[in-house]
């Protein structure tokens, strides 16, 4: 007993696992992943290592050389970058995407602890992060309430940011904003000079005495006592009171040095929204946590929050997850009006209600066990596997429809009963349906095992695919025998129904066009079979005219979204305050409030230290701003988000003060290590020529048509004043170089205690010892600065140093252990392949010094990675088809008879990229191998028919036209089925389908011209080839 005699005699069980399966559709659909994008992000693990004081070239030469050098001696590492910055350390280790990201982590920690000997003694612990610098917080929570931004920024800093930082799949919470409290010492410098005490000793006695020390264990007979040092300050009054030094004169108290101040630390950043300061929360998700699930979770850590502190309002601004839902939704949407276009489409072939049942009922039963295949292999719900839903509705039905039309031809033509018809209709077609779908599911292969980006995000589109043609032969071979054995029966009893009749002239007149298309098609057969050397001429000329047209397509790695979301990187001029970037940002604020489409915007200003980086140029730093813009989703608003945009850039280069600015839309690059579309990297041994050059060939290619936002990442034109020390006196004096340079530091930056404050309300309070603001403020107090030798002598710095003001670097960066400068850019209105090829015509006119190189990069790279792991990909599903057919036709001639449709694909795919104006990308190679393996089925099955008419035994002229009279109108049926089903994805009805939109323009541009052109020169090369093998074997 077959399957298909088991489902149509055992029907109540065939119903009942219908339902079973339903069932478990349902359950996937509801318990599904939710995400925007499948699991593509690279395995990145960032070392984060502060260094208070410290510039850029010194952590370069000190922290970052030293870890990469380590760093690649770990398997499996793809590449290493570092910035250096002024007091931070910044090195990201990119493995390849088959390393575990914890392994990873592990291995990278491993490392630094075995070189952090090698490191300076004075810096931070290096902090290991299983995110990448590039990523940006998934959420952004502001609290605003009737209290002093101290007060709001302790308790963020505190209970809030430790509540979130518990919530599942949450890596790291940011803090912006506010007042962070902090215990200052401000001390007199005037005093420290009269009693010749240096700053540090104020530090040195506040950490002795700010102790509680073990002292053991004290034991009697009966009873055992701990013994505890109990030292710890308990208010501000004991501080003031410490004795720093005695004399002969009397003691020397801390309060008659410094004013003790409980106030807040210098602010190094703010966060406002819509105008308005407030304090907010960045939160970054882990590596491999969902979006959406860790938004859930932390909402409903938000809601406790809420109800706990009554008196604050929590807004959030910014929410990952909230396109993420709308593009599922949309895409939701789209799938559905594939399906009725669909059955549209089959009503108007089948003429007939009931047949159409058959079909309309295995379309949603294939889709419900797709979801749950796609829940037993742990996939998620999202653009890629939603696309590869939409692609399959078109194609799943074509089984069905072979199907249908045997059974029918059975029932109707033959005269067997129904249940007779559908039982041996459906098993004469068991072999055609398998060989027919392995064709379209073989191409697939070669793609899930590929590598790379590639394989992370077109494996989980080839599986869905997989999945929904499984189901649509189980379905072929289940649902619709059953459902026409019933259907086929009734129309025994009663031919029509009434309900129907107001279609019957619109079939009629489809059904009449549909048979004189034929007529036509079978007089132009027939003409073409005796004139051969014509059609293949116009063939081959048709071909050549194709293929000359390719180059003039251009190409991207995949096409840019709108999704509603505009980020504006602000970098000031060198050397500007947090106040001068606050005005800035002030007047761009301005500009984007009057933008009509905007629902909100928020503003970051400065950088936290130990906080992730969202700039795109520039060092992190007072002088960076970053906006987050929200707008209305895409078919609400008039205006696209790339004319938005432009709007912006024009005002926004109007504003003075500015460095340096970018607009882009949020996912400007598919790869999210990728720092912009545009990526020129100059890379040499000596940053200061690598600026000099960068700076030429930026204004260069500022003029390349297309071009736009071109920045340097880093430059030269930080102010800095450099100290020249004079060995010689200070050698005098018993000082070092660096003895005196730590004394300078404690004197400008200050000098953190070791030993932290607890008061009521925060613990953990930081100390800081520092010179009052008004007394270290021009050069001349840097001048005055006093230094004290270790006898006790003091004097002058001006009289140990030589101060100049110079310019230097706010970033170091480095690429695979060398200094790099990058020149960002973006693409508009213009092929990013197109820009790029003008660009590396102005570099090669571009004269470098020996040992330096100019190269672009970035998304470049990215795209000649992924077209070439493609087109390898299509070779293979190009060879696995060959190989297919002959094991099907037992014959090394027929299958190259079929797989001439596969060039003729190209006239379809050429003339659609030309005629939408769409680029060549990674989803559009993804069309063409998926193309590949659909186009040969209706060659397939027309050399089949072809074959068995001379077995039959009649001639080969005869036995093509009468294969093509009984397949035009299957062959046209499949065909546009397929191209109903994609329509909705081409036109980008739903927001999110923009990225996948050349994949169904692909595929129903080559599956058109394909099955157009198969019809007449398929035919004719199959008897050129018959004639030939005639005359072989005379």
């Amino acid at each position: 007993m077959t399957l298909v005699d088991f489902a149509v005699e055992k029907k109540y069980t065939t119903i009942a696992a219908v339902f079973a399966v339903v069932l478990l559709g349902l359950a996937a659909l509801l318990t599904l992943n939710i995400q925007l994008n499948p699991d593509t992000e690279p395995v990145v693990v960032s070392i984060q290592t502060q260094y208070s004081g410290v510039s850029a070239s010194d952590i370069a030469e000190q922290i970052n050389e030293p870890l990469e050098e380590e760093l690649g001696s770990i398997e499996g590492v793809e590449s290493i970058s570092s910035d250096a910055m002024e007091g931070v350390s910044l090195v990201s280790v990119e493995f390849d995407y088959d390393k575990d990201i914890n392994t990873a982590a592990v291995d990278v920690q491993n490392v630094v602890s075995k070189i952090r000997n090698e490191l300076p003694q004075d810096i931070e612990e290096p902090q290991v992060q299983k995110f990448s610098k590039s990523d940006r917080p998934i959420l952004t929570l502001a609290v605003t309430g009737p209290r002093s931004d101290t007060e709001l920024r302790t308790l963020a800093d505190n209970q809030l940011k430790n509540r979130l930082q518990l919530v599942s799949g949450v890596a790291s919470v940011d803090v912006y904003g506010g007042k962070e409290r902090e215990i200052q010492i401000n001390v007199d410098r005037d005093a420290l000079a009269a009693y010749n005490i240096p700053i540090s000793l104020l530090t040195k006695r506040l950490d002795e005495e700010n102790i509680n020390f073990p002292g053991g264990r004290l034991t009697t007979n009966e009873q055992e006592y701990l013994l505890r040092t109990v030292g710890e300050y308990e208010n501000l009054e004991e501080i003031k009171n410490l004795i720093i030094s005695s004399t002969p004169q009397g003691k020397i108290y801390l309060k008659d040095l410094a004013d003790v101040k409980d106030s807040f630390a210098e602010i190094r950043s703010k966060f406002r929204v819509e105008g308005q300061e407030t304090v907010a929360l960045n939160i970054l998700k882990q590596q491999d946590a969902n979006t959406v699930q860790v938004v859930d979770n932390a909402n409903e850590t938000i809601s406790e929050l809420e109800n706990e502190y009554k008196d604050l309002n929590f807004k959030i601004t910014e929410d990952q997850s909230e396109f993420v839902k709308l593009a599922i939704n949309n895409m939701a949407s789209t799938l559905f009006i594939g399906i009725i276009l669909t059955i549209i489409v089959i009503f108007l072939f089948l003429e007939n209600w009931r047949s159409t049942l058959a079909v309309s009922i295995s379309i949603p039963t294939t889709f419900v066990l797709t979801l749950a295949l796609m829940k037993g292999f742990d996939l998620s719900l999202n653009t890629v596997t939603m696309t590869g839903l939409i692609l399959s509705i078109g194609m799943l039905v074509d089984n069905s429809i072979v199907v249908i039309e045997n059974v029918t031809r059975h029932f109707e033509e033959l005269g067997k009963p129904a249940f007779k018809a559908a039982v041996e209709g459906t098993n004469e077609m068991i072999l055609a349906v398998i060989a027919g779908t392995t064709t379209s599911m073989i191409v697939l292969v070669p793609v899930m095992f590929i590598g790379g980006f590639v394989q992370q995000m077109f494996r989980p589109l080839s599986m869905t695919l997989l999945f929904a043609w499984t189901g649509s032969v189980i379905s072929s071979f289940t649902i619709v025998p059953l459902v026409l054995s019933l259907v086929l029966k009734a129309e025994e009893d009663k031919k029509s129904l009434k309900i129907f009749t107001v279609f019957k002239k619109i079939v009629a007149l489809f059904t009449k066009l549909l048979n004189s298309s034929r007529e036509y098609y079978l007089k132009l057969l027939e003409k073409s079979l005796n004139n051969r050397a014509i059609v293949i001429t116009t063939a081959v000329v048709i071909l050549i005219v194709t293929l000359s047209l390719i180059p003039l397509i251009g190409s991207e790695m995949t096409p840019v979204m709108d999704s509603g979301q505009s980020y504006i990187s602000i970098e000031t001029e060198a050397g500007s305050s947090l106040a001068k970037t606050e005005e800035v940002a002030k007047k761009v604020e301005k500009i984007v409030a009057d933008v009509p489409e905007l629902l909100i915007y928020s503003t970051q200003l400065g950088f936290e230290p130990g906080a992730s980086t969202q700039a795109t140029t520039g060092a992190n730093g007072v002088q960076q701003a970053f906006m987050s813009l929200t707008y209305e989703d895409r078919n609400s608003r008039k205006r696209s988000i790339w004319e938005i945009q432009d709007g912006l850039r024009s005002e926004i280069a109007k504003v003075p003060g500015i460095k340096a600015y970018v607009v882009e839309e949020a996912g400007a690059t598919s790869v999210s290590t990728t720092q912009a579309p545009l990526v020129i990297r100059l890379s040499g041994k000596d940053p200061e020529i690598l600026y000099d050059f960068a700076e030429g060939l930026a204004e260069k290619i500022k003029k390349v048509p297309g071009a736009v936002n071109i920045n340097l990442r880093w430059a030269l034109d930080s102010p800095e004043y450099h100290l020249k020390i004079n060995r010689e006196r200070a050698a005098e004096l018993g000082l070092s170089t660096k003895e005196i340079s730590q004394q300078i530091s404690a004197s400008v930056d200050g000098l953190d205690a070791k030993e932290e404050f607890n008061l009521a309300g925060q613990d953990d309070l930081n100390i800081l010892v520092k010179y009052k603001d008004e007394q270290m403020f021009h050069k001349n107090d840097l001048e005055n600065l006093i230094i004290v030798s270790s006898e006790g002598k003091s004097l002058a710095l001006r009289e140990l140093a030589e101060i100049k003001v110079s310019e230097g670097p706010n970033l170091i960066s480095r690429e695979n252990m060398q200094y790099t400068l990058d020149i960002l850019g973006f693409s508009k209105d213009r092929a990013l392949s197109k820009v790029n090829n003008d660009i590396k015509a102005v570099i090669n006119q571009y004269q470098l010094p020996t040992g330096y190189t100019a190269q672009v990069t970035g998304q470049q790279d990215d795209m000649n990675d992924a077209l070439t792991r493609l087109a390898v990909a299509l070779v293979f599903a190009v060879a696995f088809i060959y190989l297919l057919l002959v094991s099907q036709f037992k014959s090394l001639i027929h299958p190259i008879t079929i797989m001439i449709s596969l060039p003729l694909e190209l006239v379809g795919v050429v003339a659609a990229l030309v005629l939408t104006n769409t680029y060549l990308s990674m989803p559009a190679m993804m069309g063409l191998i998926l193309l590949s393996g659909i186009a040969v089925n209706d060659a397939i099955h027309l050399i089949d028919f072809v074959i068995e008419a001379e077995k039959e035994g009649k001639e080969s002229k005869a036995a093509i036209l009468e294969g093509a009279r009984l397949r035009f109108r299957p062959i046209l049926m499949t065909t546009f089925s397929t191209l109903a089903g994609m329509t909705p994805l081409a036109l980008e009805l739903a927001v999110g389908t923009e990225q996948y939109s050349p994949l169904a323009k692909v595929v129903m541009g080559g599956l058109f011209s394909s099955t157009m052109l198969l019809l007449i020169f398929v035919p004719v090369v199959y008897s050129l080839f018959e004639d030939l093998k005639r005359k072989i074997y005379n």
